[in-house]
């Protein structure tokens, strides 16, 4: 996409148009005979390329006594084949002036790298050794189990934030997996074995498992047959059902949770509530809360900040993320970084007396359009780029269809003041909610002083 084209983007979002193009991306996509989806996005700007390797597996999927065994093969998966030696895959990517990464989700994992698009080949080849040629070297496993358990100490267990954190997601999901940290804790990472790691790759690492999404200075015809070329004789694989222990109801239930260290020089508070996602009871609400959180805490010019941050000052900082990627519900929530010279008491007050009134008087006609209009701005800024374009095409690792990316922009600009309002009571009234407060001060209050 060129930047002029860029440009009639943005301006037409930045005015709230009433309609957009039917198509977002334009994507070509097709799936292999062994079940590989694929996605190609073009894009002429610069001749580079980002892609990514999306794998339908994460730690939610994990064996119970081994949780975070996903992102644990996520670090082996570097450790070689027989055709790229353990240490060679980052060498060969680097001296072309490529840019690698790999993470892992509660539901996915993702191998990604930009490149000068000439060598793209190159990346095709090894992703394509590495989804079902990986070598498990007993010694490189062992060495690796000893990185993730210092990664682990480094995130959680010496951090006086990541381990509250750690203890909000547990409160938050008692039962499901996802009230357990990607990384998992450190029983779990003490317990993974060579075995078990190679059990899990290759119950996994499918290409009917996985997408390629492809974006930048490509051209279908072309990329298509690379494709073919390399993953093409790969076999599939029988996949196991994702099945995982869900949450019983538990509206109506608020928790409370403080923390206080003498290593954190600022308060943060967080409201986590929980949330519908596309597929789950409340999927009427997923659209219309989206906009909800651009409109509460998206950015500067959101609800929530402008009361807290610019008018009363009560904090340095406040956003709302809605965790609108999952396979199943997942939250909503209020972060926020209390101001020195003021208290704890002042910020839960001033925020229930926000959200009070909010649900009391409604959102305005002015505010959701401003959400949404916000919202349209950042697909705009996406199709510019390549990693942005490849990042959106992660939804469908989480279930969402091509179709169900190319009308976002649509979706979101009929979402009404009436969907949000209710949605607003559906989760911020009528939900559940657990407060954690982190502080370097003793005495913080009570659960009994906590918002209702």
């Amino acid at each position: 996409m060129n930047t002029f084209l860029s440009t009639v983007a943005l301006m037409t979002s930045l005015n709230a148009a009433s309609s957009t193009s039917a198509s977002t991306y334009d994507p070509h996509v097709v799936t292999l005979d062994n079940g590989l989806q694929v996605v190609i996005i073009e894009n002429h700007l610069a001749p580079l390329v980002s892609m990514a390797l999306y794998y339908k597996v994460g730690t939610a999927d994990d064996p119970i006594s081994e949780m975070g065994l996903s992102h644990f093969l996520e670090h082996l998966m570097f450790k070689g084949t027989k055709a790229v030696p353990a240490g060679e895959f980052k060498k060969k990517i680097g001296s072309k002036g490529g840019i690698i990464n790999a993470y892992t989700s509660f539901d996915i994992t993702a191998y990604t790298c930009t490149i000068a698009v000439e060598h793209l080949q190159m990346v095709l080849e090894i992703e394509a050794d590495r989804m079902q040629n990986l070598v498990f070297d007993p010694k490189e496993t062992e060495a690796e189990q000893k990185v993730v358990q210092e990664e682990r100490r480094m995130l959680m267990d010496n951090s006086p934030i990541g381990n509250a954190l750690e203890v909000l997601l547990r409160a938050q999901y008692r039962y499901h997996p996802y009230g357990i940290p990607p990384i998992g804790y450190p029983q779990h990472i003490a317990a993974y074995t060579n075995e078990s790691a190679k059990k899990h790759y290759q119950t996994w690492y499918k290409p009917n498992n996985a997408i390629l999404v492809i974006s930048g200075d490509v051209k279908n015809e072309t990329i298509i047959p690379l494709v073919q070329r390399y993953f093409g004789s790969l076999k599939k694989g029988e996949l196991p059902a994702r099945v995982r222990v869900q949450e019983p109801d538990s509206t109506g239930i608020n928790q409370f949770l403080t923390a206080q260290n003498s290593r954190v020089s600022y308060t943060t508070v967080y409201w986590s509530y929980k949330a519908p996602n596309h597929t789950s009871v409340g999927k009427e609400h997923y659209y219309a809360l989206i906009v909800l959180a651009q409109l509460l805490g998206g950015n500067e010019i959101s609800y929530l900040y402008h009361q807290l941050v610019e008018e009363k000052k009560i904090c340095l900082g406040i956003g709302v993320d809605y965790s609108q990627m999952s396979i199943d519900p997942r939250e909503l929530t209020i972060s926020t970084t209390l101001s020195p010279t003021h208290s704890i008491d002042e910020l839960k007050q001033s925020i229930q007396q926000l959200i009070d009134n909010l649900l009391k008087n409604g959102i305005t006609e002015e505010e959701v359009k401003a959400a949404k209009r916000d919202l349209l701005a950042d697909i705009a800024y996406a199709q510019d780029g390549n990693d942005g374009a490849v990042k959106t095409f992660s939804a469908l690792a989480y279930g969402f269809t091509v179709d169900d990316i190319e009308t976002w922009p649509q979706k979101i600009e009929a979402v009404t003041i009436d969907q949000v309002n209710k949605a607003a009571q559906a989760v911020l009234k009528n939900g559940s909610f657990v407060t954690c407060i982190i502080s370097p001060e003793k005495n913080v209050t009570t659960p009994l002083q906590e918002m209702k």
